[in-house]
């Protein structure tokens, strides 16, 4: 089940990003880029949102991106503009950029994990239906942010001084890359679930495809390898023309030697 998959990718996004390079040593060093990140409107638009999702909660349901006022706070939040690929994600973009991915994968996983009863277990397959329009969106939007981060964090590494680059670090960035893998594989499993609608399927596809640039430098060969094995079985059972052709680009990017 699609919500199955999603659950799992969920556990694997945010823990396994940023904080685990361990910054705090050097950031005499870190190399900056022409523009770094600004997230300021993001968490303005997250002061907002967040005060409209507490207001809501005690009456049984959650705000709708349906909604003009709520899609346009969301889309502040979730705006993809902040990961175009066609910037290169830099060392000096890491503490904004881990700040942004965690406040957006945030408010999908508070959709998922709603439990309006206040007691026992949220009902998660009850969420994803309910709440697909604001999940799948926010799901997309962290896939682009693995990819972001893989980037941001492979220039932070690679920025290190060799007396720097201690076991702790080297375990962080093996982490993070095994993180970045299993949203992938998570995405991708997703839209091998013929439940998911088809725009939700095409929004998921485009940030692979988009972000398969930074997957493809940042994975280790074994880890890209993995990732175009589960690529290829979730194309033997996507029929829609646009999700084939998007996850027929990732599998060509991430399969370049």
């Amino acid at each position: 089940m699609a919500r199955a998959r999603i659950r799992f990718a969920l556990a694997a996004i945010i823990p396994l990003m940023l904080p685990c390079l361990d910054m705090s040593r050097a950031r005499a060093q870190l190399q900056s880029t022409p523009a770094p990140m600004d997230d300021s409107a993001a968490q303005a638009a997250l002061v907002q949102f967040n005060a409209l999702f507490e207001a809501a909660k005690p009456g049984g349901t959650l705000p709708r991106i349906a909604d003009p006022a709520v899609r346009r706070l969301l889309d502040a939040i979730w705006d993809i503009r902040s990961l175009d690929p066609t910037r290169r994600a830099g060392a000096a973009d890491v503490p904004v950029l881990l700040r942004f991915c965690a406040a957006g994968g945030g408010i999908w996983q508070a959709y998922f994990q709603f439990n309006p009863r206040g007691r026992g277990n949220p009902d998660l397959d009850g969420n994803m239906t309910t709440y697909a329009d604001e999940i799948m969106p926010g799901f997309a939007f962290s896939v682009r942010c693995a990819g972001a981060s893989l980037e941001a964090a492979g220039a932070y590494v690679a920025s290190l001084p060799a007396e720097q680059m201690n076991q702790a670090r080297r375990d962080g960035w093996n982490r993070m890359r095994a993180g970045a893998a299993q949203v992938a594989l998570g995405a991708l499993a997703t839209l091998g679930d013929a439940s998911v609608a088809p725009a939700h399927a095409s929004e998921l596809a485009r940030a692979l495809n988009d972000s398969a640039p930074r997957f493809a430098a940042g994975l280790e060969r074994v880890e890209s390898q993995t990732v175009v094995a589960a690529a290829r079985t979730t194309l033997a059972s996507v029929r829609t023309a646009d999700v084939r052709a998007a996850l027929e680009a990732f599998v060509s990017a991430l399969s370049k030697p």
